[in-house]
């Protein structure tokens, strides 16, 4: 977002944050009554409309196009966003200039095509490097519904729930660009329909679900990263079910330390 009268850049509105916005309204409001008091609210105002229901601070993250990639990747890691703006400034104005937005995959992908020495990468397990987020998984069924995933996103700070069979084998993730897809196809209305309706919407070219081991190397989950496209992978054990998530950051994190 950009401040046409302050001429300077006002900050990112994310997918968590519309997420919040649906938890919200849904919570507390019908439908109808949802779209007309959205309809009231400019888009200047919402970092206030966010502040209504959660402590949640706007992502005004941003770096100079020419910092290097080691300081704007520890500027990441220091927050839970995933993206910042890149922003000059006009040499006759002194304005704000938005160049571009930069996010942790771009980063790994470029890591994963431009690192020399890959053959460390090869010699260290996630278990060895304890990458990774262990224990106390949230979980659901084909058969929970999309609000619930939602409440389970804000209430526990997640953006994805790995979906489980009766024998709590992973089929598949349900993340918040699900909810985008819903959107898009007018159904913000209809979140009490089960997951499974929700992710048979998914296009045909969606990442889907990729999974590895705590025993899989660095370089192996980077290159499933970079080949994917995918913003994180659900660690399994012998039996397909569910340990932990590697996310985007934490492989980031290792890289960087």
């Amino acid at each position: 977002m950009y401040d046409g009268e302050q001429a300077c850049y006002a900050g990112m509105l994310t997918t968590t944050d519309l997420v919040n916005l649906i938890q919200y309204y849904y919570s507390n409001f019908s439908y109808s009554e949802a779209i007309d008091d959205l309809g009231q609210v400019q888009l200047e105002n919402y970092k206030d409309l966010l502040m209504r229901f959660k402590s949640r601070q706007t992502n005004t993250l941003c770096a100079n196009p020419l910092d290097t990639l080691y300081e704007i990747s520890r500027r990441l890691l220091a927050t839970d966003y995933s993206t910042l703006a890149l922003v000059d400034e006009d040499s006759e104005t002194g304005n704000d200039v938005i160049v571009s937005v930069l996010s942790i995959y771009r980063i790994l992908n470029f890591m994963a095509v431009n690192v020399d020495d890959k053959k460390k990468l090869k010699q260290h397990s996630l278990y060895d490097l304890e990458i990774g987020t262990y224990g106390d998984l949230v979980t659901a069924t084909m058969d929970v519904s999309v609000i619930d995933i939602i409440r389970m996103f804000v209430d526990n700070n997640i953006s994805v729930v790995p979906i489980l069979d009766d024998n709590g084998v992973v089929l598949n993730v349900f993340a918040e660009s699900d909810i985008i897809l819903l959107a898009r196809e007018g159904l913000l209305d209809e979140l009490n329909i089960p997951v499974s309706e929700a992710l048979a919407l998914r296009p045909d070219d969606y990442p889907g679900v990729h999974t590895c081991t705590q025993n899989d190397t660095l370089f192996s989950v980077l290159d499933t990263i970079r080949k994917t496209q995918v913003q994180r992978l659900i660690v399994v054990d012998e039996n397909t079910r569910p340990v932990g998530v590697v996310a985007l950051s934490d492989v980031l994190r290792a890289l960087t330390i």
